[in-house]
Parts: structure tokens; sequence; C-alpha cells
């Protein structure tokens, strides 16, 4: 009984102190990773933005069967408004285009998020420095459009799926929507005009996008797998003492 209290005791020790050290080393980790990034967490709403430069342009898209195509261009910022998390220190973004919908045939960087004087508006070459430079980016994975009659107009909404890079490319997962309509308008009729290779254009559109979970990193994970590999041990001692207490009895 004394060998088994004292084998029982060593185990304890370390159990604790196995549970310590993978959790003091993420947490090593994680401080080291807060200096330079950390990930883009939050939600926030979108609206068109404008273009005063050459001349004044409202940033509007074009639907067709198979793409979103986003104007002004090389530039089409938007207008970024109640902001939480991470996200509060973006005003602006620029939008890119949906090439295809789902599937994509690669990852397409669709948000390029920064700051200009005014929210959503871009002024000069200057002010598209920070929604250009790929640095805080949502990168697109999927999308879909579906078309709803509502009243005499159709309701246009974009669902979107992807995640969120910081600056140190430390990403989380995202999705959310874009949303527009097509005035004085019949599905049918719209459908039949995007399927003949058509499009639709000089639509204003407004949406959201949020984060979902975070992507862990390569050191938080081995500290969990470490951290499960004790506690498994653990439940094994456990289970053993309880064989060792009724072959007594």
């Amino acid at each position: 009984m004394k060998m088994f209290a004292s084998t029982s005791r060593l185990l304890d020790a370390i159990l604790a102190v196995a549970v310590v050290i993978p959790l003091s080393v993420t947490g090593i980790f994680s401080f080291a990773d807060s200096a330079k990034a950390e990930s883009l967490i939050g939600d926030f709403q979108l609206s068109n933005g404008f273009t005063t430069s050459p001349s004044i342009a409202s940033s509007l898209v074009e639907l067709s069967a198979t793409s979103l195509i986003f104007s002004p261009q090389p530039v089409t910022p938007i207008s970024l408004s109640a902001q939480t998390g991470n996200f509060l220190a973006f005003n602006t973004a620029n939008i890119g285009n949906i090439i295809s919908f789902s599937p994509l045939s690669a990852d397409n960087p669709f948000l390029d998020f920064g700051q200009t004087l005014i929210p959503g508006i871009v002024q000069s070459s200057a002010d598209t420095a920070s929604i250009t430079d790929g640095i805080n980016i949502f990168t697109l994975k999927s999308a879909s459009y579906a078309l709803k009659q509502s009243g005499q107009n159709i309701a246009v909404d974009v669902a979107l799926d992807g995640f969120f890079s910081s600056g140190d490319e430390t990403k989380s997962q995202g999705a959310g929507n874009l949303t527009f309509q097509i005035n004085n308008a019949q599905v049918a009729n719209v459908e039949s005009i995007l399927s003949s290779g058509g499009s639709v254009k000089n639509l204003a559109f407004s949406g959201g996008l949020f984060t979902t979970t975070s992507i862990p990193e390569p050191a938080t994970l081995l500290g969990l797998g470490m951290v499960g590999g004790v506690m498994a041990m653990s439940r094994r001692r456990k289970n053993q003492d309880n064989t060792i207490n009724i072959a007594e009895m």
C-alpha cells in the first residue's frame, strides 16, 4: 500500500507539471505574437463608397451569372460602419471582383482594409495606399447568389465565406453577405438575361461580414495536444486506482 501511495503521489506531481508546461509555452508564444499582430475579430457593416478624382463616381456592382464586377477600377472603395473588435481600426476597404461564383477556381483577395480621411471616400491616389497594401484582408473561398421577388423589385443576396488575414498572416474564419436590389423587374426576366450571358449593371450595394472562429496557431495546437495526452494518462491512472481498491475489498 505504501508503494502504491508513493506511486500515486508521483503521478500527481507529473500530471501537474505536464499541464503547466504546455500552458506556459503557449502563453510565451501568445505574448511574443501579440507584439506583431493579432487575429481580426469582430464584425462590421459596409456600403458603397465614392471616388472624387479624376471624376466623381459611386462604387457600383454589375451582376452576371458567373461574377460580380465592381467599379470604378482599379480601386473600388467601400465605407465601413458599426465596426466591433479589431475592425474599429478601419473605416474604408477596397473591394475586389468575384471572378466566378462557387466553386471559386482559386482564393480571391476580396477586401483590403485601411483608413481614409473620410470613410469610404477616395480623394486622391494617396488615399489608396492603406487599402491596396494587402496587409489586412478578407480572402473569399466561396460565394453564391439568390434572387427573390420583393414587390415590384428583386432582392439579390450574395453569401460570402472565407477568412480574414492580419499583418502577420494570422487568420480567422469569416462569413457575411452582400445585398442589393434590381428595381422594377421580375425574377424570371432577370434569370433569362443572366442565363443568356447578359448582366445587370449600375447597382448600389451594402452588406456585412463577421468573424466566426480563429484558426489556431501551431503552438496552440501543440499545447492542446499535450494537455489531452496528460488528461488521458490521468484517466487511466484513476481507473487503475479503482481496480486496486476493488481488489483490496
